[in-house]
């Protein structure tokens, strides 16, 4: 299906409800949302949340200004959805990496694949003035996506279906729902890999992480442990274990409360000074209105499924 087409399916089917339009930036087909508590965004490929912006707030989430906009190309903001393997494949536990034997993973992407295929919008729900509910799903066994069959099912043979649910009010919920439909056993690792906009990076508290073990991707993936509270003076990337369930991201202009389900990883990630000049879509100062907070399945949080069994993944912002 061309993007007129999309365009004009998708204008049939909730064009007309309060508060909702389709909008087209460049390769891409987003959902607007606005009602009286709350507007947000969300893009078809990867079912990616872009913003979310309270009525009278400012953006709750960062998205950068450099973003293309292209498909097959993830945006660099927002809140990506990282799946069936977190970050560098090769860097996952043996539970993940045993998957994928027989398969060259020197040059796989990172972050798995399903940020860079279409979802579909099954449904919009608009309850009340302050809340309005929008329902996606993917089926890995649907022939018709944007990401060609031979990729996907080269690396994930599995039968799965994936929902996600996204709940727009004075609060932002993201529920991520992972169900194993086949015969077969198998194992993953995810996050929903959130942006959040700061006023200044060297301004920005993550409270909730004292005496927590992680796990510094920078300095040799060696096990460390979290003294205080989470400031930035530097590059960070971090898978801590063993997370809490409510996080407090601060500034010098609000608070943020993070609360998660189904997870028991966050990855915290600034790119700092020279990381930022390597990174694509992505200014080299952006890095100072920004901080990756990743409610994660990562490391040894990953999940395995049975037959029949389902996992749900799920972060509110408040």
């Amino acid at each position: 299906m061309n993007i007129a087409d999309k365009i004009n399916d998708l204008y049939s089917r909730f064009g007309r409800l309060p508060g909702i339009t389709i909008e087209c930036h460049k390769d891409l087909v987003a959902i607007g949302v606005s009602n009286s508590a709350a507007s947000a965004e969300i893009f078809l490929q990867g079912a990616q949340i872009s913003r979310f912006q309270r009525k009278g707030g400012s953006p709750v989430l960062f998205l950068s200004k450099q973003c293309i906009y292209k498909e097959g190309q993830a945006l660099r903001g927002g809140v990506p959805i990282c799946w069936p393997w977190f970050g560098v494949l090769e860097k996952n536990n043996e539970l993940i990496t045993a998957q994928y034997k027989n398969v060259d993973t020197a040059s796989i992407m990172n972050h798995g694949f399903v940020r860079l295929m279409e979802w579909q919008l099954d449904n919009i729900e608009i309850s009340n003035n302050n809340l309005t509910v929008l329902e996606f799903s993917l089926d890995l066994n649907d022939d018709n996506n944007n990401l060609a069959p031979v990729f996907y099912k080269k690396y994930w043979p599995f039968t799965t279906k994936l929902s996600y649910r996204v709940e727009i009010g004075k609060s932002l919920t993201a529920s991520f729902v992972v169900s194993n439909k086949g015969s077969e056993p198998f194992s993953y690792t995810s996050a929903l890999h959130s942006y959040f906009a700061v006023d200044h990076i060297k301004n920005a508290i993550i409270s909730g992480f004292s005496k927590a073990d992680y796990v510094d991707a920078l300095d040799e993936w060696k096990q460390k442990t979290q003294l205080e509270d989470i400031a930035f003076n530097k590059e960070v990337d971090r898978i801590y274990k063993s997370s809490p369930h409510k996080i407090i991201l601060s500034d010098r202009n609000r608070f943020i409360m993070l609360a998660s389900q189904g997870s028991e990883s966050t990855v915290i990630w600034n790119p700092w000074v020279d990381k930022s000049r390597q990174l694509s879509q992505f200014d080299d100062d952006e890095y100072q209105s920004m901080v990756c907070i990743e409610t994660a399945n990562a490391l040894d949080d990953a999940v395995t499924l049975a037959t029949g069994e389902e996992h749900r993944l799920m972060l509110t912002i408040s």
